[in-house]
């Protein structure tokens, strides 16, 4: 799962993209509106230059074109500095600055009244602006045509800077707004993280409900699920108090007909009393599978379940040592810090049925393995070094139901022990032990950390 699949991450991407696109189009719209104003200002200063070129223009007694005043920018007496004047009279230019040294301003089509686009001196482009003016009147009416011109690269040079200067300021302008939206997020989500952390407390069994205070919204979804959480807990010690009352209520009319099957025996008629007897251990199969059923939590209660594995299998491991031969036996144990996120009860009937199937036909050796795998996953596995379960008949024998472990069987078999643990995600596997025997192995959520229950 990416970062991007977050609720944080996808706002946070949706931030960056309108962040983003918003100050483009703003830096775009920026530099647009620049760009008029500065051409504005040009066109403002060689208005004012024009004017200043006209106002100094004459003719001297012999009619000669002349500049009765110095122009004051400086520019105009350096060749090629950028900024010009001319006057010309017909197509000849007859009098220019010497900025503009014996070179002359290049239009592509005629007098430019407008402020154009012209060629400069020394290739480079130019605005300009132009404008007519007579002299004299009658027969001896002259006319000239006044022009100053301004380079576009002082222009083009102004405008990159602007560019850069906007972007840069744009860019930091973007990055404190995306660390403000991220921030809002984290805020705004901050009660979903509470919200998740206290779950994952809740699931380990370190707290007994969601506890705020949180935003109004957060706080109906915590009591709703403080109420479902405290529903499911009634409803599992209902049930289990039905599985009680059942046994106990089934309990004394089965012990009532196991002593008329035996007083059918006395009697002599022993095949009556067989065929009570085996109605009788059928009924009470079914009744302790049903109650295992009943009995266990499986992994729908979802939250406060777990096991110390090492503890449950050395308190299982004493009480088979005081069944028949479990005192012959070499338990071999687990490294204490293990535990499986499975109701402790559960997971004592399962490994209890487990141990006492192996217990029943090992020679002299029953190892009970826990493996953390990683990435809460725990792996179990039941060994012992007894005749083991051919292939052929190791499906039977966790499908049927029956035990396999002789007449002292308890009758649940591995299928019980299956169904005990399918109710957690598991599945129940049956393969030849490194010992000889048989191995039953399956795997539960869990972890390295020692057990809190």
């Amino acid at each position: 799962m990416s970062f991007f699949d977050s609720v944080r991450g996808r706002l946070a991407l949706v931030s960056a993209i309108v962040i983003a696109l918003v100050l483009t189009i703003a830096g775009f719209a920026l530099v647009l509106l620049f760009e008029s104003y500065i051409e504005k200002r040009v066109a403002q200063e060689l208005r004012g230059r024009l004017l200043d070129v006209a106002g100094s223009f004459d003719l001297t007694e012999a009619g000669e074109p002349q500049m009765t005043i110095a122009l004051a920018d400086p520019r105009y007496r350096n060749p090629y500095s950028g900024a010009y004047w001319y006057v010309r009279e017909g197509a000849a230019v007859v009098i220019r600055s010497r900025s503009l040294w014996d070179a002359e301003i290049k239009l592509p089509y005629g007098i430019a009244d407008a402020v154009a686009d012209g060629q400069g001196p020394d290739g480079g482009a130019v605005h300009v602006l132009e404008k007519r003016v007579s002299i004299g009147e009658g027969a001896a009416e002259r006319r000239f045509v006044l022009g100053v011109a301004l380079d576009q690269a002082e222009v083009q040079a102004l405008s990159s800077s602007f560019s850069s200067e906007i972007a840069a300021l744009l860019g930091l302008m973007g990055l404190l707004l995306f660390a403000g939206a991220w921030l809002q997020a984290r805020y705004g989500l901050g009660p979903l993280l509470a919200i998740r952390t206290q779950l994952s407390q809740l699931r380990q069994g370190e707290r007994e409900q969601l506890d705020g205070p949180f935003p109004l919204e957060i706080a109906e979804l915590s009591a709703d699920v403080n109420t479902l959480f405290a529903h499911q807990k009634q409803m599992i010690a209902r049930a289990r108090e039905r599985a009680g009352s059942l046994a106990h209520g089934l309990k004394t009319p089965m012990t009532i007909l196991y002593g008329e099957a035996r007083k059918l025996e006395l009697a002599d008629q022993k095949q009556t009393a067989q065929g009570i007897r085996g109605q009788l251990d059928i009924i009470r199969q079914q009744v302790d599978r049903e109650l295992t059923r009943a009995r266990a939590h499986g992994a729908t209660t979802g939250i406060g379940l777990h096991a110390d594995v090492f503890a449950t299998a050395e308190r299982l491991a004493g009480l088979m040592q005081r069944m028949p031969r479990g005192d012959a036996i070499d338990w071999r144990l687990p490294q204490p810090g293990l535990q499986v996120d499975m109701d402790a009860d559960d997971f004592g009937e399962a490994l209890g049925n487990l141990l006492d199937n192996a217990r029943k036909w090992a020679r002299g050796i029953v190892a009970f393995e826990a493996t953390d795998l990683g990435s809460g996953r725990v792996r179990l596995s039941v060994s012992d070094d007894g005749p083991g379960i051919p292939p052929g008949f190791r499906d039977e024998a966790l499908a049927r139901g029956a035990a396999i472990g002789g007449a002292e069987s308890s009758g649940l078999g591995l299928a019980i022990v299956t169904e005990l643990i399918a109710a957690y995600g598991a599945t129940l596997t049956l393969d030849e032990s490194p010992l000889g025997g048989a191995r039953v192995t399956f795997e539960l959520a869990g972890s390295a950390q020692p057990a809190n229950v």
